[in-house]
């Protein structure tokens, strides 16, 4: 039996999905020395933890096994599927090809199998299915052994956490020097450490309704986390990335990304009853999934028009510029969805 707190359905929390979506796309396009780049990196994933975690309820699994089938299914299963519809298309298109043949298939596989994040298939941003099954389990394992300790236990157990998510590199440095062919931990462990630590916070936030109890200052709290997100973030301190485990100081990256997540939060209290964002929220999925993809296509068609090609983060011209781009892509991914689910919708009907 679910928490009373979510068994309906919040759509504040399909329409932050769906404007982090948004943010991923436009982040994957924007020119990565940009201070709004260096920003949308900051918090745009670590959201995405965050707002699992507000619908995270590790009460119900009776044991450790029972959650492991269970996150098998959901987080590594869509993992490997995927990857392999982005390796078909990838072989198929031979512009794609090039690339994965150039790297090698033991580099490949490795990057699949150890490292949890394709390369050169175009859909490595599904690291975060398998980031996101590390954050859950250690969640897990610290709701079983600590959920019942006292608050300073906690607290501290959790300052514990951030600390070994922002140092976790100094150890895969040293990883690196034992054995020579890694460079990291296996299947997002790293990035587990600082993915749990948003994903509890978004557990708690939603267990104390933190979201109701300041709804009333939204207008007040959206700015101010704005402003100081920005300024004691990319304007400080400049890039990070979860991914990658790129950290500025701890005691800066954690507040400053909550920050930016009470931004997109709030903001999606706002607008709650959007439809369109509600609708690209529910199905984040097939679009954080096809993202990539349908961005290098726009970027194919700008080419033929122009006779110029402008590689997504690197050189396409201005944040307006990206800014409509992005927006076509958006709209290509929703109508993409929106066609799938008619044509499948259809079908299901006739049967």
């Amino acid at each position: 039996m679910m928490n009373n707190n979510i068994s309906v359905r919040r759509p504040e929390l399909d329409v932050a999905k769906g404007f982090a979506l948004f943010l991923v796309v436009y982040g994957h396009i924007l020119n990565s020395t940009s201070r709004l780049f260096c920003w949308i990196f900051m918090f745009h994933m670590p959201a995405f933890f965050f707002l699992s975690g507000m619908t995270f309820r590790p009460e119900k699994y009776r044991n450790l096994k029972e959650f492991l089938k269970e996150k098998w299914r959901k987080r590594l299963v869509p993992y490997f599927l995927i990857t392999g519809i982005g390796y078909v298309i990838c072989m198929v298109w031979p512009p794609y090809r090039q690339p994965v043949l150039n790297r090698g298939w033991k580099d490949m596989l490795m990057w699949i199998f150890y490292y949890g994040q394709p390369k050169e298939l175009y859909i490595g941003q599904v690291w975060f299915l398998v980031g996101l099954f590390m954050a859950e389990l250690i969640a897990y394992l610290w709701f079983r052994f600590l959920g019942n300790k006292p608050v300073t236990v906690k607290c501290y157990s959790l300052l514990v956490l951030a600390w070994a998510a922002v140092n976790v590199n100094s150890f895969n440095g040293f990883l690196s020097t034992v054995f020579p062919a890694v460079h990291r931990l296996p299947w997002k462990i790293d990035t587990g450490l600082g993915a749990a630590v948003f994903l509890i916070a978004g557990y708690y936030t939603m267990k104390w309704k933190l979201l109701d109890r300041l709804k009333k200052a939204v207008w007040f709290v959206i700015p101010a986390c704005i402003w100081f997100s920005y300024y004691y973030g990319p304007r400080q301190f400049g890039y990070v990335n979860i991914c990658d485990c790129i950290y500025f100081p701890g005691p800066y990256y954690f507040p400053v990304a909550f920050l930016g997540i009470g931004a997109l939060l709030f903001g999606a209290v706002v607008c709650r009853n959007w439809k369109f964002w509600q609708y690209c929220g529910r199905y984040s999925m097939p679009i954080f999934a096809a993202q990539t993809f349908v961005i290098y296509w726009v970027m194919d068609g700008i080419a033929v028009v122009t006779g110029t090609y402008y590689t997504p983060m690197r050189e396409v011209p201005g944040s307006k510029g990206c800014l409509l781009i992005a927006v076509v892509v958006f709209l290509l991914l929703a109508l993409g969805v929106l066609a799938w689910n008619a044509l499948f919708l259809r079908k299901y009907t006739k049967k």
